[in-house]
């Protein structure tokens, strides 16, 4: 995943534009159905929720409907995170490239 050290060494290789590129020409829009973030949260040790464990490692909090960053103590119940948008970045090419990538292995 193209975040943090990895990154960080892509770039200083000036690797990166084309790792990136690599990505995004091998997206699978097959593989989006079954993505981590479409249907589980990362709970941080402090109650902050994220949508994958990738935005977690880069800071990137869940949201709710309203664009607040979400805990544990700001939602009654699960349905309150029902409608909210996954936050995306660049490094999500690398879950939906190819087969997928997720915690279970290839998503196709």
């Amino acid at each position: 995943m193209p975040i943090k050290r990895f990154a960080d060494s892509l770039i200083m290789s000036q690797g990166y534009v084309s790792y990136m590129q690599l990505l995004a020409n091998a997206f699978n829009g097959g593989t989006v159905k079954g993505l981590m973030c479409k249907d589980t949260v990362n709970v941080a040790w402090d109650g902050k929720l994220y949508d994958c464990d990738f935005n977690a490692a880069i800071g990137i909090g869940s949201c709710g409907l309203t664009g607040e960053e979400l805990d544990i103590w700001s939602i009654d119940n699960v349905t309150a995170l029902e409608g909210a948008r996954v936050r995306t970045g660049k490094h999500c090419y690398g879950c939906t490239a190819g087969a997928g990538s997720s915690c279970g292995g290839a998503l196709v």
